[in-house]
Order: C-alpha cells, then sequence, then structure tokens
C-alpha cells in the first residue's frame, strides 16, 4: 500500500510540474512593434538624408529584396548598397516616412507606411506608399521585402 501512495504521490508531483512547464505563448504585443518599425524607418530616413548608402545598406537582411518601380530589384545588401548610392549621387531629395500600419508576430512584421520627398524649401516632389516585411537579424529588426511606388500621375 506504501508503494502505490508514493507511485501515486510521484505521478502527481509529476503532472503538476508539467502543467506548470508547459510552454504558454506570450501575447505578441503589436503597439510595440510598430514603435521599432518607426525607430527602425527612422534609422533609414537619417541614412537617406545623410548620402550614407552603406548605412542604409544595414537596415535590410543580408538576403533581402529591394522591388523599386520602374527597374528590376535589388537582391543582397550589396546591390541595395549599389542601387540607393546611385540615386543618391544623383541628388535624392528630403525624405520622410510615417509608419501606417503593422501587423505579424516574432517571426516577421508587415509594415504600410507613407514616405514623401520634399526639396530644401519644403515642396513636395514626390510622395507615396509601401509594403515593406521586416524580419529580425541579429535580434534587430531589418528590412527583407521592400516594396513603394509614387502616388503621383506617371509622365507622358
Amino acid at each position: 500500500m506504501k508503494k502505490l501512495i508514493l507511485m501515486l504521490n510521484v505521478i502527481m508531483v509529476g503532472s503538476f510540474l508539467m502543467l506548470g512547464c508547459r510552454n504558454e505563448k506570450k501575447e505578441f504585443d503589436l503597439v510595440t512593434a510598430k514603435k521599432a518599425i518607426q525607430e527602425r524607418s527612422n534609422i533609414y530616413v537619417d541614412a537617406v538624408n545623410k548620402k550614407d548608402s552603406v548605412g542604409l545598406s544595414h537596415c535590410y537582411t543580408v538576403d533581402a529584396k529591394l522591388m523599386a518601380p520602374n527597374e528590376k530589384s535589388a537582391e543582397g545588401r550589396a546591390a541595395i548598397q549599389k542601387m540607393m548610392g546611385g540615386w543618391m549621387k544623383t541628388g535624392m531629395p528630403h525624405l520622410s516616412i510615417e509608419t501606417v500600419e503593422v501587423w505579424g508576430d516574432d517571426n516577421a512584421l508587415t509594415a504600410e507606411e507613407i514616405w514623401t520627398f520634399k526639396d530644401k524649401d519644403g515642396k513636395i516632389l514626390d510622395q507615396g506608399k509601401a509594403v515593406e516585411v521586416y524580419k529580425k537579424e541579429d535580434g534587430v529588426w531589418k528590412l527583407h521585402r521592400d516594396c513603394f511606388n509614387s502616388d503621383m500621375p506617371m509622365m507622358k
């Protein structure tokens, strides 16, 4: 009888320990995620406005893809640096970005953003929207896929 009681106690203690150790999924905080993406966008904007193509390229994952309108995609950090560096050499105007919405989880985030290019006097030269996929690289959210287009009518 003592063996039976001992076995039941071991089973009960083991059961409680297993229940206590179960993997409870923590709810993902999208408000915090949106703030993190806006902070990353601010770093991106600073690099563009300083004409820092190297710093800008490090806003992207190693295997990122930049899908700009009217040209082939730039795949990988080096290609993105080359594309953006070329644009910067032509005299890119001042950029601003606003994060509109973010959705996703710990694995990947998708962001809807609006962007504006202004000249030195504040006149809007171009504006549009972007859909971007972020993924963590070395614990930091970075652009993994970047696709954007203009709201301005096409020139004829």
